[in-house]
This record gives structure tokens, C-alpha cells and sequence, in this order.
């Protein structure tokens, strides 16, 4: 079976897929061993761990690398996040989607907001972007490839439940595999457009919207951890570098210092 299609019917199943945010070969490799199905990136923590902040502050040409590596090292599928497509140009952000798609990945999420933009994408051209994206991958033998479609309007300073739901439904049409809407948190939006959608709705985990139970009863079918894996991670690393630095008692350093054996695929 081959990865995109794998992918696929991880959404279909009863519970909805936890998916964890990966940065780099090795925060891949430990999900995959933790038993993790799948992986997907995360454009900020990979960001971050370039020093870098997150809004395609990135090259597409790191990413791909990056993505590259990661693909050496384990055997589950992998989803990447590529921002908003890492150009303006959509005939150059079909061309970086074909060149993943080539490498083996089996989805992506492509975002409605552009770094180089305060607003969004207006819901026809970005509508456009992934019937035109679709039609290529189709074109190229990807037809399974899973494109999820990030939504950030609920990021927004300011918004209507009407706008929300004419992009999810823009979106679908337009041939759209997932909805994805981080930010939103209010379960009886939830609701209502896991009932108006066929194609399943993703959301990203926040402080306080974090009940896997309620999330499934909602009828949400996937679950990101976007950055919070990464953060969590960076903050113990803050921590260890401030006791380095104030401290004359380092045996912190060696607790719980277990050697693990990583085995590439």
C-alpha cells in the first residue's frame, strides 16, 4: 500500500488520527518509534530550530531537504507543511508540491494566508490554487496524494462564522482531501462543519482544547499538535541553558539519562 493511500484511511478510522509535529530526521524518527502511524512537520518548530521564526522565513529548497533527510530515516507516512507554498506564484507552488510528492511524502497542508500578505487569499483564487493542484497530481499519477487545506481565518483579529463556512465548503469543492482550521475552538461551530463537510476536519491542539474525548465526540478526524511538541522541547532546553549557566551543580544533566539506540529504516 503506498503511503498517500495509507494516510488516507488513517482519517477514516473511529478515533481520529493524533498526529505529531516533527522538525528535523531525528524528532521524526523517535515518533516513529514511539509507534506514531504517521508524522507530519511543522513549518514553526522547523523553523525555530534554524533560529529562525516561523511565516516562510524558510527556503522551499531547506524544506525539501530537510523533508529529504527525514524520509531516510523512517518507513511511516509523512506530511508536510509547506506554509502558504513558499511563493506567490501558483504554477512555482505546484512545482514545489510535485517535487514532494516525487520524494515519496504523502500529503501536505497548504495555508490560505501568505507571509507576504495581511489578509488571506481571497476564497476564489485560493479555491483555484487546489483545483489546479489536484488536477496535477493527478496528472502526474499522485491521485491519492492528501491535500489539507489550512484556513487561518479564525487567526484573524476579526471574523464571521459565514466566511468560515463558505471557505471550508470552497475548499471541498474545489477537491480539497481536509479541512484544516486551527484556532477555532467553538464546539458547536465543530459541529456544525463536521455535519456540512464529507471530507475530514482537522484541528490543532491549544491550551485548554485539549481533550482527545471531546475532540472526537465533536466529530473532529484529525488532531495536530503543530508547534506544542517543538515548544515544549525548546522550554526544557531554555531551562537547561539558564542552570548551565547559574549553577555549580550540574547533575541535573545526567537524570534519567537512559542511552537510547535509534535504528534508521
Amino acid at each position: 500500500m503506498s503511503h498517500s493511500r495509507l494516510f488516507r484511511e488513517l482519517h477514516t478510522q473511529q478515533q481520529p488520527l493524533l498526529i505529531a509535529n516533527c522538525w528535523d530526521p531525528l524528532s521524526a524518527l523517535v515518533l516513529e518509534q514511539s509507534g506514531a502511524p504517521a508524522v507530519a512537520t511543522t513549518s514553526w518548530g522547523m523553523s525555530n530550530h534554524q533560529g529562525l521564526v516561523d511565516g516562510e522565513k524558510l527556503t522551499f529548497e531547506h524544506v525539501y531537504n530537510t523533508v529529504k533527510a527525514i524520509l531516510q530515516v523512517i518507513t511511516i507516512p509523512l506530511s508536510v507543511d509547506i506554509e502558504a507554498g513558499y511563493s506567490d506564484d501558483h504554477n512555482e507552488i505546484i512545482t514545489h508540491v510535485l517535487a514532494l510528492a516525487k520524494l515519496g511524502v504523502a500529503g501536505i497542508n497548504i495555508e490560505d494566508k501568505p507571509s507576504s500578505r495581511e489578509s488571506l487569499r481571497k476564497t476564489g483564487e485560493h479555491q483555484k490554487l487546489i483545483r489546479t493542484l489536484k488536477a496535477e497530481l493527478h496528472k502526474h499519477g499522485f491521485a491519492e496524494f492528501f491535500v489539507n487545506a489550512r484556513c487561518d481565518l479564525c487567526l484573524q483579529s476579526s471574523w464571521q462564522k459565514s466566511q468560515l463556512y463558505s471557505r471550508a465548503k470552497a475548499y471541498q469543492d474545489a477537491g480539497a482531501d481536509g479541512f484544516f482550521i486551527p484556532g477555532l475552538k467553538d464546539p458547536a461551530m465543530l459541529v456544525e462543519l463536521t455535519e456540512q463537510l464529507i471530507i475530514p476536519v482537522n484541528v490543532m491542539l491549544l491550551a485548554n482544547f485539549c481533550d482527545l474525548e471531546q475532540l472526537s465526540e465533536l466529530g473532529i478526524q484529525r488532531i495536530s499538535t503543530g508547534n506544542a511538541l517543538s515548544d515544549h522541547l525548546l522550554t526544557q532546553l531554555e531551562s537547561c541553558a539558564q542552570a548551565l549557566t547559574n549553577t555549580k551543580n550540574l547533575s541535573f544533566l545526567f537524570e534519567n539519562n537512559v542511552q537510547t539506540r535509534f535504528i534508521s529504516a
